[in-house]
């Protein structure tokens, strides 16, 4: 396992934005709350401009990203939505995407 330095959760979202163009990058969990441990992975909300649905697959979106970041070797979990499904659920209480927007902290946001 590979530790989770800033230089990497860097190189990470310099690939991301090259890979999709987000909208933005929001890295949240044990890491951005400053209590990593051995076991923690990188927890990144990654948001796009078009929504999902017919003809556009999240599921697709998620792999080409996760493909994109695997020769970092470590464990991550990438979670993407679009603007208007963050909108959707931003005022959630136990929504993933409220969590995140609360705890996390931006790593990228487009100009």
């Amino acid at each position: 396992m590979v530790t989770i330095s800033d230089s990497i959760i860097n190189q990470m979202t310099e690939c991301i934005v090259k890979e999709v163009n987000p909208v933005r990058i929001i890295l949240f969990g044990s890491i951005a709350r400053g209590q990593a441990h051995e076991g923690s992975d990188v927890d990144l909300l990654v948001i796009e401009d078009a929504p999902f649905g017919e003809g556009r697959s999240r599921f697709r979106e998620t792999g080409r990203i996760n493909r994109a970041l695997a020769g970092f070797g470590v464990a991550k979990d990438i979670l993407v939505y679009s603007i208007d499904e963050i909108e959707r659920w931003r005022n959630s209480l136990n929504h993933v995407v409220a969590h995140a927007l609360r705890e996390g902290r931006d790593l990228y946001v487009r100009p």
